[in-house]
């Protein structure tokens, strides 16, 4: 039985292509192309030169290619497994899961590209990918290496900034992703004896959680946020005892 797995290189190439639609199956890990091309008939009849990407996504990804196929597939709109994905030189914009592939559905489908809200939904859906491949790297890469902390907070930074960011995304990313990451920094710099440089440091990581607890103080986050803020004044005060 045949098996195709695109690298993350090949799918981006694909989704580029300007001559026409391109069409990516994107499977479960275990999933067959042959059983996938059964159900492809409605395109093939409506595009008989029509060519199919298969891409393999894992339910739980183990290293950063697989979280990049992921992300994609969110960038797609894919939901269920196995989709059909329609694409054309602006990028993607249907999916059909491959159960409910008819004649019909792919017409609607394919009706899809010049719908008024295309680019703002390709957007949202871009936004939502670059979230997902964020906490995999935070998720995957273990230890952080000082770059890969910058690139990081970099990233986090940009999406708190997204036109697309949600009051729930700035608290989120400023509560899992920003405070903790520079927490990391200040630990990572901590010697054994504060700096100037590690005191400026944990006051920038105490900032950002206060922040994110007073984007909603009422919200799990902003209360888990209040939380820690509290953790971190009561070990602030026991250590200068010590000092």
């Amino acid at each position: 039985m045949r098996r195709f797995f695109l690298t993350a290189a090949s799918l981006i190439l694909a989704v580029g292509i300007s001559a026409g639609d391109t069409y990516t199956v994107y499977l479960s890990a275990d999933g067959e192309v042959a059983d996938a091309e059964r159900l492809l008939e409605p395109l093939m009849r409506a595009v008989p030169d029509a060519t199919c990407n298969f891409v393999h996504l894992k339910s739980k990804c183990s290293n950063m290619h697989e979280a990049v196929q992921a992300a994609k597939a969110i960038r797609a709109g894919v939901t269920h497994l196995p989709s059909l994905v329609l694409a054309d030189e602006a990028g993607e914009y249907a999916t059909v899961p491959l159960a409910l592939l008819t004649d019909e559905s792919l017409s609607a489908a394919q009706a899809e590209a010049g719908q008024e809200n295309r680019e703002e939904q390709y957007g949202l859906r871009c936004y939502h990918a670059r979230q997902y491949l964020l906490f995999a790297r935070l998720g995957l890469a273990k230890p952080l290496s000082d770059e890969e902390i910058e690139l990081c907070l970099a990233s986090c930074r940009i999406l708190m900034n997204n036109r697309f960011s949600t009051v729930r995304d700035r608290q989120f990313l400023g509560f899992r992703c920003l405070y903790p990451l520079l927490m990391l920094q200040y630990t990572n710099g901590y010697k054994g004896a504060h700096t100037p440089a590690t005191e400026a440091k944990l006051l920038e990581a105490i900032a950002a959680l206060e922040a994110a607890r007073d984007l909603d103080v009422e919200s799990d986050i902003g209360k888990a946020a209040f939380a820690e803020r509290e953790r971190l004044r009561t070990a602030r005060r026991k250590a200068r005892q010590y000092e």
